[in-house]
């Protein structure tokens, strides 16, 4: 936590859009860093309903999963504006989307976890079904990795197998819609790893 505050703070940066980091619940690094002044904006549909209802995430791949579509609505009602008596999923996702978004404009920094760290290339990998990785790592200049030792795996040809192995374990589906690879920053901007 204090490492990640540290580079957040050589860059000013006040607005943290976050994408699947399960470990950065783990050690409290929202509240940790909001003390501090910054503002951590999850950008994942589970997390975000999580976070704006005030509760840790419940489930490890899907947070928010003990909640009701109705549940969902009176969350967004009464912190986004919403309808709180629109219970219809595509409504409220969309909402959401459309609440969160601007987020990643604003944002001086964005921070991902990572599924796996490949050792032969020196990447890591992010598996997502909402692209909102993409658009934390992408959008602002500076995006912040958060990878526990026990994603490293040796190769790329392990990829392949843990890459299927992670979507039917966890959703039961072939693979997830988004496989990003990082390698390091793009033009003009900064990555850390921690």
């Amino acid at each position: 936590n204090r490492i990640v505050f540290e580079i957040l703070e050589s860059h000013g940066a006040t607005l943290l859009v976050k994408s699947k980091s399960m470990l950065t619940d783990e050690c409290e690094m929202g509240p940790f860093l909001a003390r501090r002044g910054i503002e951590v904006i999850e950008t994942d549909l589970g997390e975000r309903i999580q976070q704006l209802d005030d509760e840790p995430p419940s489930h490890i791949v899907v947070p928010a999963v003990h909640k009701l579509r109705g549940d969902v609505a009176e969350v967004f009602g009464r912190t986004i504006g919403t309808d709180p008596d629109n219970h219809d999923v595509a409504y409220l996702a969309e909402s959401q989307r459309r609440h969160t978004r601007p987020y990643y404009l604003r944002a001086q920094a964005g921070m991902t976890g990572a599924n796996f760290a490949v050792a032969e290339t020196g990447s890591f990998v992010v598996c997502t079904n909402e692209g909102n990785a993409d658009l934390s790592a992408s959008l602002p200049p500076l995006h912040i990795a958060s990878i526990g030792i026990e994603k490293v795996i040796p190769s790329l040809d392990h990829l392949a197998v843990f890459v299927r192995l992670l979507s039917r374990s966890a959703l039961g589906s072939p693979i997830t819609q988004y496989t990003s690879h990082f390698r390091a920053p793009r033009p003009g901007s900064e990555m850390h790893v921690v």
